[in-house]
């Protein structure tokens, strides 16, 4: 039973991704700043930018104009 359960792990389990699935995912996801998220990702260990990271000046907690609310 141990070797069934360590074939499927090999089989199944989760393999390390790599450059280029960074750059598959970043060019979907980040159609304008694919290059700025593909960096990001390579220097955080594979970790997406966040908001905040796009927009420095914006700290993530305002998702639109208030003054806007109403008028679309």
């Amino acid at each position: 039973m141990k070797k069934v359960f360590k074939v499927l792990r090999v089989l199944f389990g989760s393999k390390p991704s790599s450059k280029n699935d960074y750059l598959v995912w970043v060019k979907t996801e980040y159609k304008n700043d694919w290059q700025f998220a593909y960096q990001h990702m390579l220097q955080h260990n594979g970790a997406a930018p966040k908001l905040k990271d796009l927009n420095p000046w914006n700290d993530g907690t305002t998702k639109s104009n208030k003054n806007l609310t109403g008028w679309i």
